[in-house]
């Protein structure tokens, strides 16, 4: 990396830091970019040389952190068979991490939805491993693509309940097990029936 870009890395890598602190701290909507540059110490221009606006900001900071929450999960996540421990599993990492990023959440969810961004891809991604644990018990296809459909929508049900409250917690998670309660015995049949 020559010497040029390694400072573009830093100075972008000094953007995000401010600004992850200051959005925490205080709030997304109240910190300006003038703000932003001036505690990086750089020009307007050059904060958007680096981020075209603030969502861009915004979601390059909300996906790191993502990322890191994710991989984490993955390496202390449980094998799970049944598709309802898998959404349940796959729900209480996203629902930790957007309780604690819950500004960010709703600036990039609402990106998301609009533009069919990451959450809708990632929800696709979700959806597939649902309908694999259905078919490994002998659901066939079309049914599982409809429970997995079903069940995805219970999840967005309870994602865009609590968002808005910023609580995503216990409360949550039990209302997407009580509501997804169906499907868990659909797939307890079929284990039994494939015994």
């Amino acid at each position: 990396m020559s010497l040029r870009q390694q400072q573009k890395a830093n100075t972008r890598a000094k953007i995000k830091n401010i600004a992850k602190q200051s959005f925490l701290k205080q709030g997304i909507e109240v910190t300006s970019t003038r703000y932003l540059s001036e505690q990086a110490g750089i020009a307007v221009g050059t904060l958007f040389v680096h981020f075209p606006d603030k969502l861009s900001l915004v979601k390059d900071i909300f996906f790191d952190e993502m990322d890191v929450a994710l991989r984490a999960a993955v390496l202390a996540q449980k094998a799970s068979v049944s598709p309802i421990d898998y959404l349940q599993q796959m729900a209480q990492v996203l629902f930790d991490f957007y309780d604690e990023y819950v500004e960010f959440t709703r600036q990039v969810l609402l990106d998301s939805l609009a533009t069919g961004g990451f959450h809708t891809n990632q929800m696709s991604v979700i959806s597939e491993g649902i309908i694999k644990r259905f078919k490994q018990v002998g659901v066939e296809e079309k049914t599982a693509s409809i429970f997995a459909e079903n069940m995805m929508a219970n999840y967005w049900f309870v994602l865009l309940s609590g968002v808005p409250k910023g609580i995503l917690g216990p409360v949550a998670m039990e209302n997407l097990k009580r509501m997804n309660l169906p499907f868990e015995m659909s797939y307890r049949n079929a284990l039994k029936n494939k015994r």
